[in-house]
């Protein structure tokens, strides 16, 4: 292995996946490590786009999906993918000559898990959420080390992972009047609390429903939601009085800044950049997420951050009551503290990684 490491990243699926992958590879470069990092997904668009709106150029893979989350002849279709993918595993990896696979979950990962053992090339899996996969169950099987991004990972036995985190985007604070300017708003910026509500990938079409339901209350007048991912269109879409759309974007330094708390789904990377950002939520887990993920991930995340948890099968009236506790709970922005939570879940990975590589094999907790 030469001093200059080569790093195949694989990461596709949803964001999920994908942004921690690229955060620990942009960590990598902002500390000009000793290292090159190569990226890889599957060809859906959803997963060229983030790449592409990051400015990225991963090898694109003829894999479209999951056989599991369809069926008929979708499901044949996309285990013929993974068989012919199968196939081309240790030519791929002959060419790319990494000296470390890092796996960030999900169905890309597959293929790489059940060619480990003679790809003579350390795998090393991470895993976002709180329950483990399918991909990172198979990795534990296999001997693959595991890093989570949470001290509890179910379904794998205390000692046969290493807690790290889970890698997040930089953040650069900003004052008001410009993140609201930067989310396209116009004029002085509004004296009310600004509520950043995200859903996720998949699952978000009910939340907002919810949230521009709840905002209709006399209660939440001085409250303004802001809906990221809106419906497509450039810049600000008033939806109603007190909700308001806005395009989906990669860097929510904006976003960030102006939130006085946060409405979600429960995703693993997004749960943690609210806890190192020191951003209050009203946390709402997708009740179809596999194995209940986003339930627990939630959970966990009340031990380390601020917030509640609403259910979609409770009432209204509860969630506009979760709102207002939660409108109260203050964010105390230190941009120097919080980049450093940010480098010690990066460097946690990293010594974990380098660790993993000595073929030590399953590292235990840090």
């Amino acid at each position: 292995m030469s001093d200059h490491l080569r790093i195949l990243i694989v990461a596709g699926g949803t964001g999920g996946h994908i942004l921690p992958a690229i955060s620990f590879g942009r960590w990598i470069e902002e500390r000009n490590l000793p290292a090159e990092v190569t990226y890889l997904c599957g060809n859906r668009e959803l997963e060229t786009s983030i790449y592409r709106a990051l400015g990225i150029s991963p090898i694109v893979m003829p894999l479209s999906g999951s056989p599991f989350g369809v069926k008929g002849f979708r499901s044949i279709l996309r285990w013929k993918e993974m068989f012919v993918f199968l196939a081309k595993v240790h030519k791929l990896v002959k060419e790319i000559m990494p000296d470390v696979i890092l796996l960030f979950g999900g169905y890309l990962s597959v293929p790489f898990i059940l060619a480990s053992s003679f790809l003579h090339v350390p795998i090393v899996a991470h895993e976002q959420n709180a329950v483990a996969g399918k991909a990172t169950r198979l990795c534990s099987k296999r001997g693959i080390p595991v890093l989570a991004g949470w001290e509890e990972c179910l379904f794998l036995d205390s000692g046969t992972f290493t807690t790290v985190g889970v890698p997040i985007r930089r953040i650069k604070f900003m004052d008001r009047q410009s993140a609201w300017e930067s989310i396209g708003g116009k004029g002085i910026v509004p004296s009310k609390k600004f509520v950043m509500v995200m859903g996720g990938s998949i699952g978000g079409h009910s939340l907002k429903q919810s949230i521009i339901e709840v905002a209709k209350r006399d209660s939440l007048k001085n409250h303004i939601f802001v809906l990221i991912g809106g419906d497509g269109r450039p810049g600000i879409q008033q939806v109603s009085g007190n909700v308001l759309n806005v395009p989906p974007s990669w860097d929510l330094s904006a976003h960030f800044s102006l939130a006085d708390y946060a409405v979600t789904r429960c995703g693993a990377s997004t749960l943690s950049e609210l806890i190192c950002y020191d951003v209050p939520g009203v946390l709402v887990p997708w009740e179809n997420a596999s194995d209940g993920h986003q339930l627990m991930n939630a959970k966990l995340f009340l031990r380390l951050g601020k917030g509640k948890i609403w259910r979609e099968n409770e009432s209204i009236d509860q969630l506009e009551d979760m709102l207002l506790e939660v409108s109260n709970l203050h964010r105390t922005l230190n941009y120097d503290e919080c980049d450093a939570k940010r480098n010690e879940i990066c460097v946690r990975f990293w010594d974990a990684m380098s660790f993993s590589m000595k073929g030590e094999g399953p590292i235990g907790r840090v």
